[in-house]
């Protein structure tokens, strides 16, 4: 199945942006790949040591209190979760209470940068 993406953008269009990536593993590692290629991609497998002012935090699998903690670290910044596609309702509903921006339910990566960009442009407008 091919996802279509939006056009490339360039840095006219957006100002640069810098996204933290908080996943254990390999998960999520070609996020790059689906994003703006003037966007900036940290990858840390805990939320420690804290990235000065990312512009979006993308949390892979946390729980309320860590999506709460990584909103009082960053408090400019939009935070994204992603949760397993058959996570439950009421999981969703507590992350997004704890203060995530969006919660994104999937383990597609084209489609977790879809949301980042979506938050990215909620911003910028």
């Amino acid at each position: 199945m091919d996802i279509l993406t939006l056009p490339q953008r360039s840095a006219s269009d957006l100002d640069h942006v810098t996204v933290l990536l908080v996943a254990d593993g390999a998960r999520f590692s070609d996020l790059t790949r689906y994003l703006p290629q003037d966007w900036t991609v940290l990858r840390r497998t805990t939320p420690e040591p804290v990235v000065r002012h990312p512009d979006i935090v993308v949390l892979d699998d946390p729980g309320p209190r860590a999506v709460t903690a990584a909103c009082l670290r960053h408090p400019a910044s939009a935070i994204v979760v992603v949760l397993s596609p058959y996570s439950d309702h009421q999981e969703v509903v507590d992350v997004l209470e704890a203060g995530a921006d969006a919660c994104v339910r999937s383990n597609t990566t084209a489609v977790v940068a879809a949301h980042v960009e979506a938050c990215r442009r909620r911003q910028a407008a």
